[in-house]
């Protein structure tokens, strides 16, 4: 399908919000309703994705990905642009119907974007959202003696397919920026052992991670190391947070949803102690690695 054709498919199949100029012109338009995130997220044929991979979740997987970073700040979701690349031989609107439903499913229109031909597909998907509960909440405020804690089980997103469906969690996120007590989060995209390192430096802090309070998820196999499963894999999309300890129990107890919020460590004063906990019960330095981006 030629770009013009492509175009066309989508102005049928997409209905601008009230007030909003969607696709078609050079740019969209919209007003703001407040303080404004900006995120963009892209997949890579190859990297993120098979060639054997269904297109319609290819698509879903590049709008929940990009979505999952509203939500680790806490945000509402309000409007998308995709830069779409794709040869000739991948479906592209397949690939952006999958993308369309998701975005659908949690109330974040397409608002336009681009679409040109190359030798690999790539999907780049820009959001942005704003903040319902009085701030967006960052990786940065983190405090000396804060718990880290994640909404979710994780490992054993790629063996599933799991990484294909992520689901963000954006109305959690949204509950915990109206926690004045949590103080920190970001979403577990790179693997926790990666991800908890990105928390604590950009807080200023070490950390101590206890890897068998991790929780498993069920797409781990049994006979894996399950604990480094979870903490090194990449792609769960579940939230990591900084919790003041002291208001730990008033968090747990007032957490609306079904799964358990679950505490796995806690931040250090000092930025060059990075450990972990063993099988053992002895603290050791933690040398885990989750998944690395390189060029």
């Amino acid at each position: 399908m030629d770009e013009g054709g492509l175009i066309r498919q989508l102005r049928g199949r997409i209905t601008d919000p009230p007030g909003v100029l969607g696709i078609g012109d050079d740019c969209c338009v919209w007003t703001p309703g407040g303080p404004s995130c900006l995120s963009v997220d892209t997949v890579v044929e190859g990297r993120h994705f098979l060639t054997s991979d269904d297109p319609a979740a290819i698509g879903r997987k590049a709008a929940g990905a990009a979505l999952s970073d509203l939500a680790a700040m806490g945000a509402r979701p309000v409007g998308a642009v995709v830069a779409l690349s794709c040869p000739g031989h991948w479906p592209a609107m397949t690939i952006m119907e999958g993308l369309i439903r998701e975005l659908e499913r949690h109330g974040c229109p397409l608002l336009g974007g681009d679409t040109t031909a190359s030798s690999e597909l790539t999907i780049s998907v820009t959001v942005w959202g704003e903040r319902v509960a009085g701030r967006f909440l960052t990786r940065a405020g983190g405090r000396t003696g804060d718990l880290l804690v994640v909404t979710g089980p994780l490992g054993g997103s790629f063996a599933s397919k799991r990484h294909l469906r992520p689901e963000p969690r954006l109305q959690e996120g949204q509950w915990l920026a109206g926690q004045p007590y949590v103080h920190a989060m970001m979403d577990i995209s790179d693997g926790l052992a990666a991800d908890v390192r990105s928390l604590a430096t950009a807080s200023g802090c070490g950390f101590l991670l206890l890897p068998g309070e991790v929780p498993v998820h069920d797409d781990v196999p049994a006979m894996s190391d399950t604990a480094r499963a979870a903490c090194c894999e990449g792609e769960d999309f579940e939230l990591l947070l900084a919790v003041d300890a002291e208001h730990w129990p008033n968090v747990q107890l007032a957490w609306p949803f079904p799964k358990p919020l679950s505490r796995i460590g806690w931040l250090l004063q000092n930025p060059a102690e990075v450990l972990m906990e063993d099988r053992n019960g002895q603290v050791v330095p933690f040398l885990w690695q989750g998944f690395a981006h390189r060029s």
